[in-house]
């Protein structure tokens, strides 16, 4: 079965979301092993890999069966990569990413912004202070935001079509 995470765009997302690191261990994960064994195939600590599997696992990318060591009381634990959740994972944070910029968006098309030498602030935050900036002093002065509707927009388009061929 080919992995899900060949997929630039599941990669990106991943790496984005998590870390290229955890991508990286997911990679491992092409075959049930355990923790030892891929930090070795990494040249990095036990401990940082149980760490990013933990990551994995609470984000059910991942699942382990664990054993008993009778003689030493120890666990071991057989790492899984779950490739059924992985893209189901990517789809779910594409999904909140675009609800957030949709937030965004009506925020920046709705209200009127000002700025001044340091920040950006809404209509209701430039009055209280009597169009100064408590920080720099500065007039707060109204700001076109054109700009950034535009970058919102853009984003929001590009995301969309992430999701579309995830």
């Amino acid at each position: 079965m080919a992995s899900v995470i060949k997929s630039g765009i599941v990669r990106d997302v991943l790496s984005e979301s998590l870390s290229e690191s955890h991508v990286n261990v997911l990679e491992r994960l092409n075959e049930p092993k355990y923790d030892d064994d891929v930090a070795n195939e990494l040249k990095v600590k036990a401990t940082v890999v149980r760490t990013i599997l933990n990551d994995l696992h609470q984000s059910s990318l991942v699942e382990y069966q664990r054993t008993k060591n009778k003689k030493t009381g120890w666990y071991t634990y057989l790492w899984v990569r779950r490739e059924d959740k992985i893209v189901e994972y990517v789809q779910q944070y594409l999904k909140t990413q675009l609800i957030d910029l949709n937030t965004r968006l009506d925020d920046e098309t709705r209200n009127v912004t000002f700025q001044c030498g340091c920040m950006r602030v809404p209509y209701g935050t430039a009055m209280e202070s009597n169009f100064v900036c408590p920080s720099c002093s500065k007039p707060f002065v109204e700001c076109d935001n054109s700009e950034v509707i535009d970058e919102i927009v853009s984003e929001v388009s590009r995301l969309n079509s992430l999701l579309e061929q995830t």
